[in-house]
């Protein structure tokens, strides 16, 4: 199968990524590339889109977790938004859900992600 990556810079240094396909062994690579592109040091943000994810492996997942992983490194924030039910019940099981920003829709997730920003603005600014 195939995956469809699109990446929107929606604001300064905060990006929507839309998939739509099946993320797996085969199309894991071309994600975190896609991610590695965009996660930078200057990197707000990250919101992974998942409403047209049909299908997720281990392999996916993992992709998933490294950029949770290496967004909160640097102290950014990563979320997941559009969660179809059967990948949001392949997280539940893997016991992930707890760990993770995820939001049902988009004006949920900005809200969020621009509350998160301020925050941090106003402490840089003390």
């Amino acid at each position: 199968m195939s995956l469809e990556i699109n990446v929107v810079e929606k604001k300064d240094n905060v990006f929507l990524v839309n998939l739509k396909g099946s993320l797996d062994s085969d199309t894991s690579k071309d994600l975190k590339t896609s991610l590695k592109e965009i996660i930078k040091q200057e990197t707000k943000a990250v919101i992974l889109d998942m409403g047209g994810l049909d299908y997720i492996s281990s392999v996916g997942i993992g992709v998933v977790m490294w950029a949770k992983k290496t967004l909160e490194e640097q102290y950014n924030t990563f979320a997941m938004v559009n969660l179809q039910p059967k990948i949001k019940n392949i997280f539940d099981v893997m016991k992930l859900l707890p760990i993770m920003n995820i939001f049902q829709e988009m004006p949920e997730a900005d809200k969020y992600i621009d509350q998160i920003i301020n925050e941090e603005m106003q402490r840089e600014d003390i």
